[in-house]
């Protein structure tokens, strides 16, 4: 699933740079046109934008331009107030008018979810090689956020596996230690988050060595290392680590 703002169109914009450029073309009152032509003629060119705009957009998503149109109407309506910033393959999923209609939709995310992973991959693999070849003697840690993960973690061979999320902490917590040492042993791919790290990669790196996280499992992004930071709506704080979700 994927998130994004529909584009809005500057009418007002392109009605009235119409308007002044036409009245500024007269100079004399005989050769003033009708009101009415200039604005219909501003219409048109805004639903000629429209309809372009409308064409590339549905092209981008692998969708028609009827089903563009439907996207539309859904996120007019009770959808776009639910799900604001969904994106037009499952809003028209989650809406489907009938069982056919519903998996043809499913099967276009899929094919839509695949290349775009498939093209994360192929940078994020770029990514470990440059950070192999210019910081060979340091694991890499991830940048300082929560930033979201896809919930399973394609893997070159195909397979699909799901991750885990763990948040811990470095300092007075045993069982973050232990939690994650069993995790490793089990072999789980997990994105480790550190809470008490202070955005320093060296608190987490030294976390890591002491704990005996591989660091090839790192490079190799079976395991990522994170700044993380507490976040009490979802009940993650320093008093209730570790704690460990699948994705």
């Amino acid at each position: 699933m994927t998130t994004m703002t529909p584009a809005v169109l500057p009418a007002m914009t392109v009605a009235v740079a119409l308007l002044a450029s036409q009245a500024a073309a007269q100079t004399t009152p005989e050769r003033r046109p009708d009101a009415s032509a200039v604005i219909q003629e501003a219409q048109r060119l805004l639903e000629s934008e429209r309809t372009t705009t409308r064409t590339q957009q549905a092209e981008a998503w692998k969708l028609t331009e009827r089903d563009w149109e439907r996207y539309e109407t859904l996120m007019d309506g009770p959808r776009g107030i639910w799900s604001p910033n969904l994106d037009p393959i499952t809003a028209l999923g989650v809406e489907a008018r009938s069982a056919e209609e519903r998996r043809r939709y499913a099967e276009l995310l899929v094919a839509v979810e695949r290349e775009r992973t498939e093209r994360e991959l192929a940078f994020q693999r770029a990514y470990d090689e440059a950070w192999q070849r210019l910081y060979p003697d340091e694991m890499p840690v991830d940048e300082f956020t929560l930033r979201p993960r896809n919930a399973f973690h394609f893997t070159d061979e195909g397979a699909l596996q799901a991750r885990l999320t763990v948040y811990v902490a470095v300092e007075a917590c045993e069982r973050c230690d232990s939690t994650v040492s069993e995790l490793m042993a089990q072999g789980a791919q997990m994105d480790i988050f550190v809470l008490d790290s202070d955005g320093d990669d060296a608190v987490i790196r030294d976390w890591a060595s002491r704990v005996g996280v591989p660091a090839d499992r790192v490079r190799a992004r079976d395991i990522t290392l994170n700044h993380g930071q507490p976040d009490p709506e979802r009940g993650i704080a320093a008093r209730s680590l570790p704690q460990v979700y699948p994705r």
